[in-house]
This record gives C-alpha cells, structure tokens and sequence, in this order.
C-alpha cells in the first residue's frame, strides 16, 4: 500500500470517528453487542449520568456505575477516544506504525505515543496467546537478528525463536506462532531448547502428538520456517530500528497478530480485543518494583544545616 492511499485512508477513518460520541456509541456496541449488561448482577436497564467526560451507565438494579473503558487497555487513560481510534486504526494497516510515528500522527508525546503502543501490542499478545495451532503442526528453530560470524557464542543481539505453524491446505504457512527462547540455556548458537514446552502451550492437544519437528539447517530444514526469523527481523528493524530482548515478545506477538488474522476486518478485531482485555500499567511494562521502605535509607532531617571550612 502506498502512503498516499494510507493517508486517504486514515483520513477517512478520522472523518467517521471524529467526534467523542461517535467512538462512545461504536465502543458501547463493542462491549455490549446484544445492550447493557451489568458486571455484577447482568440486569439490562440503566441510568445514563453524562457529568463526566467519559458517561457512566448506573444499573437500576444493584446501582453499580461502570465506564466505558474500565476492564479495557484504556482503564485510566485521559487520552481522548478518538485518538485511541486513530491509534487502533493505525496499527492494523499494512505500514503498522511505530511510537514516534503515532506520537506525530495523532498529537500526544513520544511517552503517550509509547505507553499506547504498548497496550494495544499487549491486547495482541492477550488475544494470540488465546489461539492453539491445529492440524498439521510443524515447529522449527530460528534466529532473531542473525550474524553471520564463525564463533559459536551468541551475539548479544541474536536472540532464540521456536517458530510454529498451522500449515494451509497447499502446503503454505497458515496461522503463525513465535515465541521467545532463553538463549543462555544453550550451549552454542548451533543449540535448541526442547521444543516439548512450546508444544505444550500452544498446539492443541489432539494435535500435540502428531508435530512435525525441524532444525533451522540440515537435510530435514523446513526453509520457510527457517526464513521466519530473517522476515521477522527485516520487519522489526525497518519499522523499528530492531528490538532488544526485554519487549521482543511483545513485538513477535504484534507480527503475528497481523500475520493470522484477515486485513479487511482487522480494526474491528483489535478495538474488540482492546475492550476484552485489562491494561497493563507503566509500572508493569518497565518492570518497576518498588524499595520496601524497610530497606529505604533513613531521610535527613530538613532543618539540618550542613557546614565545610
């Protein structure tokens, strides 16, 4: 897709959703497709209360008020909807779309752009990690970020891959799975885990016993499972200037994600998974964990007055 046709598109889509009501009515219908439904007692009726920025539907049953966005990737956000649209829409396009770019895009800063990236990659992994590879199930090693060197130690940026695949009915790639492999494990970069944990938690298991494995080089290599890793790098590093270990499965996820599902219904897939999933906080996403004030050290007093001579 060219970016001409990319920004008619985005500015179509801009012009359907451009007002808060237009994205609190589609959103609301999304939630609850067959009307409301309290969370705690599922009674039908409400009362509609519009004080705030965002309505809140009270149950006339047990007066439990719910929101929109609660229990959704956009719980707490202050960023208004339309631009979580426009970050949906965004992301489901063929170019995709990275925080600097959305940041620019939308209007929010860099730190706002990263933190929605974030979220919206995680209702993905949410939504795949839901999804089992049937049928006729082949699994194959590869490489993130391969070097082309004669040492056998890893490269601090290669990084370990199961790949698994739901093979199509010609023999072609099909749904898509890859997962993230702790490379330290290993003895060489000519190593590979055993494959029996990937198996296990993500074929289903009337087709666990009949995978079909292979290794990333010799007679029995499957090339187009082996070339996953090279395609997934290319992908990453030309959208994202490459991807270090700590968010790489996140990242995996999102390729996925657009890779198994279809083009033409995909916004609509990813704003009902950015509904059906909780969010995931800063504090989560950068691994904070905060000091027991037990180990905190103890403040000076501050009237203290210090003096050097």
């Amino acid at each position: 897709m060219s970016l001409r046709i990319a920004a008619e598109q985005f500015e179509l889509f801009s012009q359907r959703f451009a007002k808060e009501d237009d994205c609190i009515s589609s959103l609301f219908h999304v939630r609850w497709p067959e009307g409301f439904r309290c969370p705690r007692c599922d009674h039908s009726l409400y009362y509609l209360i519009t004080s705030r920025r965002l309505p809140l539907y009270e149950c006339r049953s047990c007066r439990k008020q719910t929101s929109l966005i609660v229990g959704t990737i956009m719980e707490g956000s202050r960023t208004p909807l339309r631009l979580w649209f426009q970050a949906i829409f965004l992301h489901t396009q063929d170019l995709c779309i990275n925080a600097i770019q959305l940041s620019e895009k939308i209007g929010v800063t860099y730190k706002t752009a990263w933190l929605i990236c974030h979220k919206i990659r995680y209702a993905m992994g949410r939504a795949e990690s839901e999804r089992l590879l049937t049928g006729i199930v082949r699994v194959s090693d590869s490489v993130y970020c391969k070097r082309m060197t004669t040492y056998m130690e890893w490269h601090k940026q290669e990084q370990h891959l199961l790949v698994g695949t739901s093979d199509s009915a010609n023999g072609n790639i099909g749904q898509l799975k890859i997962k993230l492999q702790n490379k330290h494990a290993l003895i060489d970069k000519y190593d590979c885990p055993d494959p029996a944990a990937f198996i296990r938690q993500n074929v289903d298991p009337h087709s666990a016993s009949s995978v079909i494995f292979t290794r990333r080089y010799g007679r029995s290599m499957n090339k187009k499972l082996a070339w996953v890793g090279f395609n997934v790098t290319w992908w990453l590093g030309r959208l994202f200037r490459g991807i270090g270990p700590k968010h790489l499965q996140a990242y995996l996820d999102l390729y996925c994600y657009l890779y198994n599902r279809n083009r033409n219904s995909l916004f609509d897939c990813l704003l009902k998974d950015s509904v059906s999933f909780k969010r995931i906080t800063c504090r989560e996403l950068i691994g904070y964990e905060p000091v027991p004030r037990s180990n905190r050290p103890p403040r000076a007093p501050r009237n203290l007055i210090t003096t050097t001579g």
